[in-house]
């Protein structure tokens, strides 16, 4: 079972930072989780309540002005806005000015990302999916209530750890709200490229803003992947070059999902009345999609259910 935070990318040229490293005068640094493009994530200690945190550092560039800066103060704290208990929770975030580095400290989190989960162990029975969209749709759901978008919604974003209720169980935790924004207005800014469209709707990868519709596109792309332990996109399945990606993303027809599991040799994983309800999140159009994770949610319990 690995910390919720070690979700993302591989490559990235972070500094290291190293052991007893005391960041935002609160938090030392024990021992790095993982390295990531946008930044890294260390295990730190808080100092004031001897609480291990998950201390995500991202790059120097996001808060290289005062505006930029501002920004990342505003948007880091975005998640404390959503009223959901499926919401990881952040403790702090700030600007370490001596060393230079913007931090956000998160709980920590012990079990697995939905990426990890697929890859270990295949496809997910259509009733676990539902449960799993029951959760994660009620934190985007109550996002999308007080106009709050995910933007970067993807199985390493959606962790599944053990509840520390009386009753116990899994429960789900969406990871980097705010985070996604910071990200995509930096990369704007300095006209980098931005990262995978592969969970992305047309909308995003085009530059278009994002809105609820732009997660529900992610939702319908996800429980597909849940249900078939396959990416929906060819390109994706043959490691295609990104150029393929997006076209197949913003141009090329859009199948059934039921064709598209034939073609992955999965079809026997589509339950009755999928097509119908994958069909209203990937519409390319955005006011054809379901507008919110709640419309998605329900719709997809009368599918499942």
């Amino acid at each position: 079972m690995l910390p919720a935070q070690m979700a993302g990318d591989e490559s990235g040229d972070m500094p290291e930072v190293p052991y007893g490293t005391v960041v935002g005068v609160d938090y030392m640094i024990v021992r790095p989780l993982r390295r990531g493009a946008t930044g890294a994530v260390y295990v730190a200690e808080q100092l004031s309540t001897a609480m291990n945190r998950a201390l995500k550092i991202l790059h120097p560039d996001y808060t290289r002005d005062e505006t930029l800066y501002k920004r990342f103060e505003r948007e880091a704290q975005v998640g404390s806005k959503i009223a959901s208990e499926h919401v990881a929770q952040v403790i702090g975030a700030g600007v370490d000015r001596k060393l230079q580095l913007p931090w956000l400290a998160m709980e920590l989190l012990e079990g697995q990302d939905l990426r990890d989960v697929v890859e270990e162990h295949g496809p997910i029975e259509p009733a676990t999916v539902l449960a799993i969209f029951e959760q994660l749709c009620h934190a985007l759901g109550h996002a999308h209530a007080i106009g709050i978008v995910h933007r970067d919604l993807k199985p390493a974003n959606v962790f599944l750890t053990t509840s520390r209720s009386a009753r116990g169980g899994t429960m789900v935790k969406v990871l980097d709200f705010g985070i996604a924004r910071i990200t995509a207005e930096n990369l704007t800014l300095s006209g980098a490229p931005l990262g995978t469209p592969s969970w992305m709707a047309p909308e995003q990868v085009m530059g278009d803003p994002a809105t609820p519709a732009s997660d529900v596109w992610a939702l319908g792309l996800l429980a597909f992947y849940l249900l078939t332990g396959k990416s929906f996109w060819r390109a994706v399945v043959r490691k295609a070059p990104k150029v393929e990606l997006v076209r197949e993303v913003c141009r090329e027809p859009i199948p059934i999902a039921s064709a598209r599991a034939i073609e992955l040799e999965v079809m026997d994983k589509i339950p009755p009345g999928f097509n119908e309800w994958f069909a209203l999140c990937v519409a390319r159009v955005p006011d054809e999609r379901f507008q919110t994770a709640s419309a998605a949610y329900a719709a997809l319990a009368r599918t499942l259910g």
